[in-house]
């Protein structure tokens, strides 16, 4: 999925979330695409295909790191965050927006401790409606699994930059037949012979239901049903949860492949 598409599912209303987990080593690229991520949000231009334009004031002002609507949560003790940074965070984000939204960036969110991710809690669970959270973490496991439920998750390895040149390896274009085959393509038994032989590792089956999320968001975006989209997604997280939970992946993909078909 390319920037401008998470972008557009953000901003277009596609999405339902308004707290992401962006997944991915530090050093990856992962805090440049958390920049350019809240550059689209934030930007200005009427074409939402062209986000972040880098050209407006709001992207300008992102990249230079004065925006007023992005907030970082500030990390004051040596070896992480304590309650207090979370407190001034949460505030901070209790008094909305100045522009379009107000976003609050917690890097190296997986060095949060317990007691400081149960004080983020109410802001996850109840925030503003102008109020997007992004979480950069190398390691989701280390995040209550309160705060994942709250999360969608984005994870670099899956998203592709707009100037890729499009080549893929033969494992991931399995990967995405399989996702078109798990939003009801050719029937059960191909499906189940598919997952079976791409599908070798918990990291396939979760980007096998990326792709299939990535799927769903765009129809939605192309004038499906928004609710039975939604549905979908859900259902996706539902079976994302479960494979993190340790249930076995094949199971828990062919369980939602007759959950999404309705049979």
């Amino acid at each position: 999925m390319h920037l401008n598409a998470i972008i557009k599912s953000i901003a277009g209303g596609a999405s339902s979330a308004h707290a992401y987990i962006v997944e991915g080593k530090a050093g990856s690229g992962r805090e440049d695409f958390i920049r350019r991520l809240a550059m689209g949000l934030e930007c200005s231009c009427g074409d939402v295909s062209a986000r972040p334009c880098g050209s407006c004031d709001a992207c300008r002002q992102v990249a230079a790191g004065s925006s007023m609507d992005i907030v970082r949560m500030q990390m004051s003790g040596k070896n992480g965050y304590k309650t207090e940074d979370a407190n001034a965070f949460s505030s901070r984000l209790d008094m909305g927006a100045y522009g379009r939204y107000l976003i609050g960036i917690i890097d190296d969110a997986d060095s949060m401790s317990e007691t400081v991710q149960n004080k983020l809690l109410k802001t996850l669970e109840e925030p503003r409606p102008d109020v997007i959270l992004l979480l950069g973490t190398s390691n989701p496991d280390h995040l209550l699994s309160t705060v994942r439920s709250r999360c969608s998750s984005i994870r670099m390895q899956t998203v592709q930059d707009d100037s890729s040149d499009g080549d893929e390896s033969e494992k991931a274009v399995a990967l995405k037949a399989a996702a078109e085959m798990l939003g009801g393509e050719g029937a059960f038994c191909e499906f189940r012979e598919a997952i079976e032989k791409c599908v070798k590792t918990r990291g396939d089956a979760l980007l096998l239901i990326d792709h299939a999320e990535d799927m769903f968001r765009e129809r939605m975006l192309s004038g499906d049903v928004p609710s039975a989209m939604a549905d979908r997604l859900e259902l996706c997280e539902k079976a994302r949860t479960d494979i993190e939970r340790d249930m076995d992946r094949n199971k828990a993909l062919k369980r939602l492949r007759l959950e999404l078909t309705g049979h």
